[in-house]
């Protein structure tokens, strides 16, 4: 963002959705619950930094619960944007449009989310109704009096209904849309639905997770008219005309001090807590055995693993002072949420151990050809190894035989 106002450009940002929580790593420990609340925290700290024009609700961004979610949007110096939820008395709590101006232009911004299931709504909303999300956004923009020039929707909706909009409002000009969903249907998110065109409308679906950012350069000429790529040569002379690219959040990109020192503030607060009176409530779950079991009939096997990474995940969190980082512990620890959910207690489960890997079987040690362990499967190893959240490369036909055990002797 600094680079793009060196060279005289003014850029405004906006975020489709899904920036808060992760649902996937949300359960009931309170301890958990707290630092993702910290960490929330942090995001809506870091949002402000950028100067974020607008965001749009996603169904993670719901992981503690509505209530918590409007406390949090009172910290927001942006609009956080949904048009198609209301609550038991018919109030709206978030805008369903906002008016902005960028470089003489303004635009408006209009958000919607699509329709969760009933369970989702049960857990997290359940003062919540929401309607047809198109219909909504339609109908956001209809009631529009004032004259804008460029609109843009923050759609989390599906891919189907990101298709009827750009068909059916040619009134849009831009759609950005992270949801990565097809009705139920997870979508890929292939280079070819990135950044595109369709129907005239340009539309922006970057990959997650915070590893890239979709980035559209527009030159508006004429308002209510198709828009054209940069590269398309059978655009008509005077078209409106985007440049459209995805820029990875690589690595080496420089660290910004001011963002840095928020972040380094909230690892500190994650450190060396006691958790105090809070009321755990916790029973373990008996399915798991642990690499001490295992070893017992698998000596070699356990020896082989004692020197590979898998042995020593847990040290290298004690190494960076993060041991005590819930969001971390998962992919350190062995069952975590299910062996132990205190941090200051790991006991006999830290590290990858045998069941990280290869999933339970509790009983396989009282009939071990009964109960045979299945083949491993590599795409297990991802969930821990994913290069947009550890950056650093990682290649399963190379990593593999580094932590593979000899294969058993069987009779």
């Amino acid at each position: 963002m600094n680079s793009l106002k060196s060279e005289g450009i003014q850029p405004f940002i906006v975020d489709g959705g899904d920036w808060l929580f992760h649902l996937n790593k949300l359960h009931s420990n309170p301890l958990v619950q707290k630092q993702m609340d910290e960490k929330a925290q942090l995001l809506i700290d870091a949002y402000n930094r950028f100067g974020t024009a607008a965001a749009c609700l996603g169904e993670h961004d719901m992981a503690l619960g509505l209530d918590r979610l409007i406390e949090l949007n009172g910290k927001m110096k942006f609009p956080l944007l949904c048009a198609n939820l209301s609550l038991e008395d018919g109030t709206k709590p978030f805008s369903g449009s906002t008016l902005l101006e960028s470089q003489g232009r303004k635009v408006l911004m209009v958000g919607a989310i699509q329709i969760p299931n009933d369970r989702f709504i049960g857990k997290y909303c359940p003062k919540a109704s929401f309607t047809d999300p198109v219909e909504a956004i339609k109908s956001e923009i209809a009631r529009q009096t004032e004259k804008y020039d460029l609109c843009i929707v923050l759609g989390h909706i599906d891919r189907t209904d990101v298709d009827r909009l750009a068909a059916e409002v040619p009134e849009i000009d831009v759609i950005v849309e992270p949801n990565s969903m097809s009705r139920t249907e997870t979508t890929w998110v292939n280079d070819d639905i990135k950044a595109t065109v369709n129907e005239g409308c340009v539309m922006l679906k970057p990959s997650g997770q915070g590893s890239e950012m979709a980035r559209a350069d527009l030159w508006l000429r004429t308002d209510r008219q198709p828009w054209f790529d940069i590269w398309n040569e059978e655009a008509p002379p005077g078209s409106n005309i985007a440049d459209l690219s995805i820029a990875a959040l690589a690595p080496h990109i420089g660290r910004h001090p001011g963002m840095e020192k928020i972040v380094q503030g909230f690892v500190r607060s994650t450190r060396f807590k006691d958790p105090g009176d809070i009321d755990l409530s916790f029973k373990p779950v008996t399915n798991f055995l642990g690499a001490t079991t295992c070893s017992g009939c698998h000596p070699q096997q356990a020896d082989f693993w004692k020197n590979t990474g898998h042995a020593d995940a847990y040290q290298t969190l004690v190494d960076t002072g993060d041991e005590f980082r819930y969001d971390c512990m998962p992919c350190h620890v062995t069952g975590y949420g299910e062996t132990f959910v205190d941090a200051h207690e790991p006991g006999r489960w830290k590290d990858v151990q045998c069941e990280s890997c290869h999933g339970n079987n509790p009983r396989h040690p009282i009939q071990p050809k009964a109960f045979p362990w299945p083949k491993l499967d590599v795409n297990k190893c991802w969930a821990c190894h994913n290069p947009n959240e550890t950056r650093v490369a990682f290649d399963p036909a190379e990593a593999l035989p580094k932590v593979s055990c000899p294969p058993m002797k069987r009779n």
